[in-house]
């Protein structure tokens, strides 16, 4: 007798606790959205716009960034500028010319961290090489009094410039929307780098169709190597797409 209340009383008990459970809810998988922003960033330096618009002499070049998410956080960049400079003044027989044309490119990598939701900081290393090349150019009559007689003179001035640099980075950030977003570096840039410096001077007659004839010719080599310290390189605005 003892025995069958026993197990009368266990199974009493199991049935309880059986239905006091509630029904175990489903578990929803979440759904995993694409990736519709890309991992792309291409950027453009604003500094250009603002030295042009407060000095329509100025000669800061046009700079473009495009960047690839490679991983979380890790991204590659490509850095391509250049600008091109003319000005040329002539009153009567005196002339002033001068041309510029400079370009670079540089390659690196960048490791992002989180500071905050819209916040970000980044440090990484870029490779960079360019090349400046410009020309001055200055022209005046002169008088020669032994001879009486007042002709042109021309002075060329050539400068060409290539440089390698090898430069840390760092910068910061700011997310405005989830395509658009602010961002700024600074860089210690250190450098290996050779101009090449040439003076020409060449005289003509003041009659028409005359060509001028070489007089003397100048040059020297300078080595520029060095490390200079960046702590403002502009502001970026840049797309994600």
């Amino acid at each position: 007798m003892k025995p069958t209340i026993i197990i009368t009383l266990f199974a009493f008990l199991g049935c309880i606790k059986v239905f006091s459970q509630s029904t175990p809810e489903q578990v929803v998988a979440p759904i995993a959205l694409p990736d519709t922003l890309g991992n792309y960033e291409l950027g453009i330096n604003t500094y250009f716009a603002f030295d042009r618009w407060m000095d329509q002499s100025g000669r800061s070049p046009l700079e473009v960034m495009l960047k690839r998410k490679i991983k979380a956080n890790r991204m590659l960049r490509v850095r391509v500028y250049g600008n091109l400079y003319k000005s040329n003044k002539v009153e009567f027989n005196v002339k002033d010319m001068d041309r510029q044309a400079k370009y670079g490119l540089a390659i690196g990598h960048e490791w992002l961290k989180t500071i905050h939701r819209k916040w970000q900081w980044y440090y990484g290393l870029e490779l960079e090489g360019s090349r400046d090349r410009r020309h001055i150019l200055h022209e005046r009559p002169r008088w020669n009094e032994a001879m009486d007689i007042t002709y042109l003179e021309k002075t060329d001035n050539y400068h060409h410039m290539d440089r390698l640099a090898l430069s840390p980075l760092s910068g910061i950030r700011f997310s405005i929307s989830p395509r658009l977003l602010f961002s700024t570096e600074f860089r210690l840039v250190g450098s290996v780098g050779r101009q090449r410096i040439t003076t020409e001077e060449s005289t003509k007659m003041l009659d028409e169709g005359v060509m001028y004839q070489l007089q003397s010719t100048a040059g020297h080599t300078i080595s520029e190597n060095g490390i200079r310290f960046q702590p403002y390189t502009g502001i970026f605005l840049n797309y994600r797409f």
